[in-house]
């Protein structure tokens, strides 16, 4: 055994002379003696050299007696000489431990993922090198960088959702091809809700029917019915827009809904399963909303995707979960009867009152009503109906008995009039997104009494006048009257979509779908007695409220076994007011995951995966949705890439 020497120096320090010995002041060698093998520091710090093998950094000992038979001392190196697999001669592993005493632990030998499982893989969405597919990509561009952002265009739902309010049902057409492919009952009777029976016939003047009429479309294009049940419990439902967003309630491995199986466009009730009624599984939930003769007659979708509903008979506003339908807030608006709704891109939902051309606003965000207005003429003519949102947050007004059109800006609180001479009895309103205006008619003229009964009326007609707020000049389209049978009329609703317009007419129970662009027209049927004008397309929350853009992308798991779909990393940006949300669903082969069930959104980053709204099931591809999200403001998020990781037990 080698002689030690130790040497005090002042109060608590020693400097000691010996194999591999080391100084207490400032970590320096003496002169003479061994230097230090790496590793043997950073094994004593953490505890892993036996105090009785080895006196430690402080006594400055090591020993030549090769206490593990691994051939190498601890005056060598050996930075546990009581453990032979350890050693500068030994191969490191992945254990978590420092096995060759270089000073560092699985260093080369870790997986993708940063631990010990073999199985385990991080693989970055887009690849090194590429830039992200847009093939599959909805309102989404790359900037400058190569990172996704949301483009100019916006993302597109193709269905205009009518409110059929003698029967209580709600019409799906497709907007490019103008053919029906879905009816559904505009509530569902599950014994959660107080809703009239399905199919009973509409009564404005005694309690009957639940008597559907505004609908609001979401960005994922799924529709919420307000149901006004006149004398009786008041109701909103939502209808999935998506296969896979529908609940297969009995079991049997399919979406049981309305579907035009026989082609023809247009949905049959003496057609089997092209209506099925209750038994129809994208008909997701029914509310009751407000008292008894509540009479919900507003509905709009906000810029975070919650529901407002207005109730013109108990003078309140409404907030409900889009999710569950759960009522949120109750704001009660004192004398003000809500008619019809529309929301803006600075977080408020306005609603309007009819006859009185007057407004109120709720801030969404603390859901104090937050401002007021009231419109009117130059000759103090003031009425209203139909509301709509434009650019600049512009609120438009329809002007009903007025043969006006209004607007208030609320940035700058400053009122327009438009006279439309010729227009008639104006209703539903609608704004594209160059800023052209378009008022949809159904009678030259109508005269009400005082307690609001119809005392004379002209003919309906399918009307509409298409308005430029920079000339002013109103340019009037007549489609149709009462007297030509296959024209509409009774024009209430007017809605946008894939470049054509289309009007909602009651009397003649159809839809007037017009090519903007040719002025082409045609007829489409409808329920009996549709009554829709609020924004029925969702073509206004898309362009004005809340732009926003969605990506898929398929990815592959483990080739054998469960996959164990872990974690989403994100290199993203998302300022203030905006959204990045990801929904992934899983399958056993790529054709599956059509009709896979989605799970999410998640929002957290990193997200995982394995955590509510989780966990993802353990099928070997899977699909992500990725949706960038305005919120309302000109500003987008910005991905530069995704990093998804799962493990392959097996």
């Amino acid at each position: 055994m080698r002689a030690l020497l130790a040497l005090s120096i002042g109060v608590g320090w020693t400097l000691v002379a010996g194999c591999g010995a080391r100084s207490g002041l400032a970590g320096e060698l003496p002169p003479g003696t061994d230097a230090a093998r790496p590793g043997i520091d950073a094994a004593i710090d953490a505890g892993r050299v036996d105090p009785t093998l080895d006196a430690g950094r402080d006594a400055g000992v090591c020993t030549a007696e090769d206490r593990d038979g691994d051939g190498v001392t601890s005056c060598d190196g050996d930075c546990d000489d009581g453990d032979p697999t350890i050693s500068p001669r030994a191969t490191e592993i992945c254990n978590d431990h420092d096995d060759d005493c270089d000073g560092r632990s699985d260093e080369g030998v870790r997986s993708a993922c940063d631990d010990c499982r073999p199985g385990c893989h991080r693989d970055p969405v887009p690849a090194p090198g590429e830039p992200w597919d847009l093939s599959s990509a909805d309102g989404l561009a790359l900037d400058d960088t190569g990172a996704l952002v949301l483009s100019s265009t916006h993302t597109e739902s193709h269905d205009a959702w009518i409110a059929n309010y003698r029967f209580g049902t709600v019409t799906r057409i497709d907007t490019r091809t103008g053919n029906q492919v879905g009816e559904y009952d505009s509530v569902i009777l599950d014994g959660t809700n107080h809703a009239a029976p399905p199919g009973q016939e509409c009564e404005v003047e005694v309690a009957g029917g639940n008597c559907p009429s505004r609908t609001a479309v979401d960005r994922q294009g799924n529709v919420y019915v307000a149901n006004r049940a006149f004398f009786t419990q008041a109701t909103v439902t939502k209808i999935a827009a998506l296969h896979e967003d529908c609940v297969d309630r009995n079991g049997n491995g399919v979406i049981d809904t309305s579907i035009d199986r026989d082609g023809d466009g247009v949905i049959e009730h003496d057609v089997p399963g092209e209506y099925i009624g209750q038994l129809d599984e994208c008909i997701l939930w029914t509310v009751d909303v407000g008292p008894t003769n509540g009479i919900a007659r507003a509905i709009a979708v906000d810029a975070r995707g919650h529901v407002w509903v207005g109730l013109n008979g108990a003078r309140q506003a409404l907030e409900l979960d889009p999710d569950t339908g759960a009522i949120l807030r109750t704001i009660e608006l004192g004398l003000f009867a809500p008619y019809g709704a529309a929301a803006t891109s600075d977080g408020h939902v306005w609603f309007v009152s009819v006859g009185t051309g007057t407004l109120v606003a709720i801030d969404t965000a603390t859901g104090m009503i937050s401002d007021g207005a009231t419109v009117g003429s130059p000759d103090h003519c003031q009425s209203s109906y139909g509301v709509a949102v434009g650019p600049d947050d512009v609120v438009w007004v329809a002007g009903f008995l007025c043969p006006w059109i209004y607007a208030y800006s609320p940035r700058t609180r400053a009122t327009r009039a438009i006279n439309l001479p010729t227009s008639g009895i104006t209703r539903g309103i609608a704004v594209d997104a160059e800023g052209l205006v378009y008022v949809a008619s159904s009678h030259d003229y109508i005269t009400f009494s005082a307690d609001g009964r119809i005392l004379d009326a002209s003919p309906p007609v399918a009307r509409v006048t298409i308005v430029d707020p920079r000339t002013r000049t109103p340019t009037i389209e007549v489609v149709g009257t009462a007297d030509a049978p296959l024209a509409g009329a009774g024009s209430t609703g007017v809605g946008l979509a894939d470049g054509y317009l289309w009007l909602v007419n009651q009397d003649s129970s159809t839809a007037t779908r017009i090519e903007l662009a040719s002025r082409t027209v045609t007829e489409v049927p409808t329920g009996i007695a549709p009554y829709t004008y609020s924004d029925f397309t969702g073509y206004a929350l898309r362009t004005f409220v809340s732009p926003n853009g969605t990506l898929r992308t398929i990815m592959a798991g483990c080739a054998s076994g469960p996959t164990q779909w872990e974690r989403v990393d994100w290199s993203a940006d998302v300022p203030p007011g905006t959204d990045l949300s990801l929904r992934v669903r899983t399958a056993n082969t790529e054709a599956e995951l059509a009709t896979a069930r989605w799970v999410g959104p998640f929002r957290a980053r990193p997200t995982d995966l394995e955590l509510p709204p989780g966990p993802v099931s353990g099928e070997r591809f899977a699909e992500l949705e990725l949706t960038l999200d305005s919120g309302g403001s000109t500003a987008s998020p910005r991905v530069e890439q995704l990093v998804v990781q799962y493990n392959c037990p097996f």
